[in-house]
């Protein structure tokens, strides 16, 4: 089968861009020729003449209509895939899609369709307004980089798409990572029949061998992560229990900040991915303190592949991976002294910790590995292309 991929890249690397990369290479190690279409946000950071041109051309790209037209004209394809298209591809691709009759498949990894930040998250609390009352109600709050001009443009070419029927007549399908983002984004107006559950794959790192020390997180270092509760929940914890931040992003310096006096605590700036497999081994556990309503986040998939158990938030979709107290622990989203009991549970207790792990571990092999997310992937397509 042959299988075009887009996907417009975020200005610093995160976990969609570490999905598109493992969904390609195990797409072509099950036999499809696979073409990859992507574009790039990292000028936008520099180039206030880039932001301008994306702005101006989010709703439609005339670019994107050409170079995808020359692309698939070089590359035909039975079915396309379309991860991230904010800002730079725009739904202009979608159309390009459906006009050249290349039956598509969307990837649901944040809330964009249905909130301008794309996480349901307002001041470090869920909001959902715009679901109730349109796209045009985040532009009171400037919910997209604290800018209401900047969300403004989410507005106007995500209420413009609704009122042509972009997502109706373009998108054979949608993929959500979990349930809970399926129901959330057909509360928001999305056809449920449509939209179909898949979580992300993640590499196979192995057999694992046994927990290390301490614990780990993995992940950018925004608002949104939680990574300032984990913070405050370590400084409520006896001894000095090893901590280990793997990651960059706009609250590294204030986060560094507010460790200061925390014994123990590690920052090890942005890690490579082929780096990640030798710091879940070096943990006992890992800790996704997120506060917005997660999809499927990569790090808590990647640490049960590792044999680790995970700390998790009770929100969004993390509970359907981290089942509590048979391959993880849950605690109450936001509350540090329940998140610093969870942490102390497993510090205090190597064997819990240890056995979890491996439970977290049989639920990846059954659940999670990329050979069962690349077969649902593959009767999907079958099933559209039909």
């Amino acid at each position: 089968m042959r299988v075009a991929i887009l996907h417009n890249r975020y200005a610093r690397r995160g976990g969609e861009d570490s999905v598109v990369e493992t969904e390609a290479e195990c797409l072509r190690k099950a036999g499809c020729e696979v073409s990859l279409f992507a574009v790039e946000s990292a000028e936008l950071v520099h180039s206030r003449a880039e932001r301008w041109r994306a702005a101006l051309h989010a709703r439609w790209n005339p670019r994107t209509v050409e170079a995808l037209t020359r692309f698939l004209a070089a590359h035909p394809a039975d079915v396309a895939h379309v991860h991230n298209f904010f800002p730079r591809l725009s739904p202009s691709a979608h159309a390009t899609l459906r006009r050249l009759g290349v039956p598509v498949v969307q990837t649901l990894h944040n809330y964009r369709l249905a909130c301008a930040n794309g996480l349901f998250l307002r001041e470090g609390r869920p909001c959902e307004e715009c679901v109730a009352h349109g796209p045009w109600r985040a532009v009171r709050y400037g919910c997209y980089r604290g800018s209401r001009l900047a969300t403004a443009v989410w507005a106007e070419a995500t209420a413009a798409h609704r009122r042509r029927g972009t997502w109706l007549e373009c998108v054979d399908r949608f993929i959500a990572p979990s349930e809970f983002t399926r129901r959330k984004l057909a509360a928001a107006g999305l056809p449920p029949e449509r939209i179909v559950v898949k979580p992300n794959p993640v590499p196979d790192p192995g057999p694992p061998g046994p927990p290390g020390r301490g614990a780990l997180y993995v992940g950018r270092l925004s608002p949104e992560k939680g990574v300032g509760l984990l913070l405050d929940a370590w400084r409520r914890l006896p001894g000095e229990p090893e901590l280990a931040i793997a990651g960059a992003g706009p609250d590294e310096a204030a986060l560094r900040e507010r460790a200061r006096g925390i014994a123990h605590v590690r920052f090890l700036g942005e890690v490579p991915r082929e780096r990640v497999p030798a710091l879940l081994a070096q943990a006992a556990f890992v800790v996704a303190p997120s506060l917005w309503y997660e999809v499927s986040p990569v790090s808590a998939s990647e640490a049960m592949a590792a044999g680790r158990a995970v700390v998790a938030s009770d929100a969004g979709a993390l509970p359907e991976l981290v089942e509590h107290g048979a391959n993880g622990m849950l605690f109450r989203s936001g509350d540090a002294e329940s998140l610093a009991a969870a942490c102390r549970r497993l510090l205090g207790d190597a064997p819990l910790a240890a056995a979890l792990g491996r439970a977290a571990r049989a639920r990846f092999e059954q659940e999670l590995a990329p050979e069962a997310s690349t077969r649902r992937l593959l009767d999907l397509y079958a099933e559209i292309a039909r």
